[in-house]
Order: structure tokens, then sequence, then C-alpha cells
């Protein structure tokens, strides 16, 4: 009787590992609930996130408030995706004893897998020059400290010191003077940030049984679960937008918005 209920529990499990994949995955993990009422757990999550990254922006402007040109804004994008896929794989071998402790055996195996994937992408636009003037609010010296399974909220994204670098290479090597009827369209100085976190998180079960003529799980796995959750954070500093004007900040945001896109695509049809 305890072995029968030990290959039900293992089973149970391995059936609930391997119906990873066939739902929509959750933004956030098991064990995360939500401040706000009006807010899921995920949504509490990924508004906690873009909470963060505005006001670390808004920490960089102040911090370098002098070194930054005016009529600069910033764009950015917050790439939020999940990926689950559970796997069974049964295998059982029938075997027939024969004479002189010899015998013959007759293996049978298979796989069962899915895969679900979501994504949730959030952009905004910001003026710099609108940005200098703020204070209080969310991001003033007492705000709180911001906490979740994201490593965008638990890491010191480090915006502040890489914007003061950036700005001070460019005073030391600035761009070509271009003659007065040109505009400033066509002097366009671009600088951008990008961030990736990948955090990976497996789980099997291998359950073992052995008689005399049956065995099951020799040196296979029965179950599986994989989770991956990669968080992208994508800034582009540059001149403001003008109607009707080139805005060379924008195309290159797009372009390695793409580039981001086509990565986190070939990652999650990678086996795994």
């Amino acid at each position: 009787m305890r072995q029968k209920k030990a290959a039900l529990a293992a089973l149970t499990l391995a059936l609930s590992l391997a119906g990873c994949g066939t739902y929509v995955p959750q933004m956030q993990e098991a064990w995360e609930t939500s401040r706000t009422p009006v807010l899921t757990a995920g949504g509490d999550l990924e508004f906690k996130v873009r909470e963060k990254i505005y006001c670390d922006i808004v920490q960089a402007v102040h911090d370098n408030d002098t070194l930054l040109p005016t009529r600069w804004g910033v764009q950015t994008t917050v790439d939020l995706q999940v990926d689950e896929t559970g796997a069974l794989n049964p295998g059982v071998s029938f075997i027939e004893p024969l004479a002189d402790s010899q015998s013959r055996s007759l293996g049978l195996g298979g796989t069962l897998s899915s895969q679900g994937t979501r994504e949730d992408k959030f952009g905004n636009y910001w003026n710099l020059d609108k940005l200098r003037k703020f204070s209080g609010g969310t991001c003033d010296q007492d705000r709180p400290s911001f906490h979740g399974s994201s490593l965008l909220l638990e890491s010191q994204l480090g915006i502040s010191e890489w914007l003061r670098d950036r700005l001070q290479s460019e005073l030391a090597l600035p761009s070509s003077a271009l003659p007065k009827d040109a505009g400033d369209t066509f002097k366009q100085d671009v600088l951008s940030y990008h961030v990736k976190f990948v955090v990976i998180s497996t789980g099997t079960i291998n359950p073992v049984w052995k008689l005399v003529r049956f065995s099951a799980g020799d040196g296979s796995t029965l179950g599986s679960l994989n989770r991956t959750r990669t968080h992208d954070l994508l800034l582009t500093f540059g001149p403001a937008f003008k109607p009707g004007s080139a805005n060379v900040a924008l195309l290159s945001h797009h372009a390695q918005e793409i580039g981001i896109a086509v990565s986190n695509g070939n990652r999650s049809l990678v086996p795994r």
C-alpha cells in the first residue's frame, strides 16, 4: 500500500510538471502578492519595475543636470518575458526471466512536452527638461525600497553613473560643428543603455521501480519543468522629438528593440 501511494504521488507530481506550458504563464512568482487592491500580483510587479526605472531616471537627470544638454528626451522600453516548458517522459521495461539467471527485456518510452510564452512590453518617453524640475512624489529622498522577483527591482541599475560617463565622454569628444542653416536636427548625439537579466529555474522528478518482470524510470526523467524569466530595459537619450524631422535617437531605439525581440525569440525556441 505504501509503494502504491508513493507511485501515485510521483505520477501526480510528474503530470503537474508536464502541465506547465499548457496555460498562459504568470508574470509574478507564486509567493508574490499585490500591495494595492486595484492591481493583481503580476500587475503590481510590473508597476513597481516601471516606477523604479522612472525614479532612477529622475535621479540620473538631477545628478547630471549641469552636463545634460537642453531639449533632450529619453525613450524607454521595458520588456518582460516568461517562458514555461513542461515535459513528461515515461519509460518502462518488460523483463522476461530466462534460465541460468539470464533475462531479456523490451523497453518502451515516449515524450510529451508543451511550452507557453508571455511577453509584456511597456514604452515611455520623457522630456528631460521637465524631469529637471520634478521633485517630491514617489521619487523623493524618502521613497520606499522596491522589492520583487525581478532583478530589475533588486539590482542597482547604474543609470546615473552610466549617464555621467557618457556625457563626460561627449564633452571630451564632441560631434563636428555644422553650418547654422543646417539646424540641430542633423546634429543628433545618441546615448543608449541596455540591461538584460535572464533567470532560469528547473525541476525534475525521476521515480524508479524495479520488479521481477517490470521496471520503470531507469536513468530517465519522468517529468520536468523549466521557467525562464527574461527582463530587458532599453534607454535611449537624445534630442527631443520634432514633428516632421528625422529623429536618429528614435530610429536607433526601434532598431535595438528589433534586435532584442529577435534575441529573446531565439532563446525561447531553444530546447531546455
